[in-house]
């Protein structure tokens, strides 16, 4: 039999005899869910900027680059090539993400909003979206750069050149324990960009 060539290594092999890590990984994943659900109560309790146009999804994945997610996402308005979501993001064994994602009337709209709050994203670490992929999440240097490290115009470019713009946050997943406020605040933040 074909199957009976294919080897465990020993460190496979114990793995794949451990439930636990499992049903741990299933804990953490439905612990995220209800730290988003969180954020998700608090932000419809406080804004009604987005209603009725759109309601809130928390959506989770086994496969993003290979790993676990979770997102919530509010707004989430995607018309023809209009798109205005704000995304909250658990990446396993990475991050926790907010990400302000535009495109067409939304991106012309909020362009020049975005280049005057530039000294606001540079002193709090945000980020600005090069790669042509508006799904791509992932913080390489090939897909975002520290607004801090481009001038304000060189900002202004990059979010001209591009059909979509995409601005984030992220925090390391040590931060569990303020990661619900973090994300709240950096989605307030965002929407307040675009209101």
């Amino acid at each position: 039999m074909q199957g009976s060539k294919i080897r465990l290594s020993p460190s496979e092999l114990s793995l794949f005899c451990n439930a636990d890590i499992i049903l741990t990984k299933n804990s953490i994943l439905q612990k995220t869910v209800s730290l988003l659900a969180g954020v998700q109560e608090k932000l419809l309790a406080e804004t009604t900027q987005f209603h009725p146009t759109s309601s809130p999804k928390i959506s989770r994945g086994e496969n993003y680059l290979g790993l676990p997610y979770v997102v919530l996402d509010y707004p989430r308005i995607s018309t023809g090539e209009n798109l205005c979501f704000i995304r909250s993001m658990f990446w396993w064994g990475h991050f926790f993400s907010s990400t302000l994602q535009l495109a067409g009337s939304s991106k012309e709209e909020n362009e020049l909003k975005l280049t005057a709050a530039y000294p606001t994203l540079c002193t709090n670490g945000y980020y600005v979206g090069t790669d042509e992929d508006p799904w791509q999440h992932h913080f390489e240097a090939t897909n975002y750069l520290p607004v801090s490290s481009l001038s304000q115009e060189v900002f202004y470019q990059t979010l001209q050149k591009q059909p979509h713009i995409k601005i984030a946050a992220k925090w390391p997943l040590s931060q569990w324990d303020s990661a619900a406020t973090l994300l709240w605040e950096s989605w307030r933040f965002f929407a307040n960009l675009v209101a």
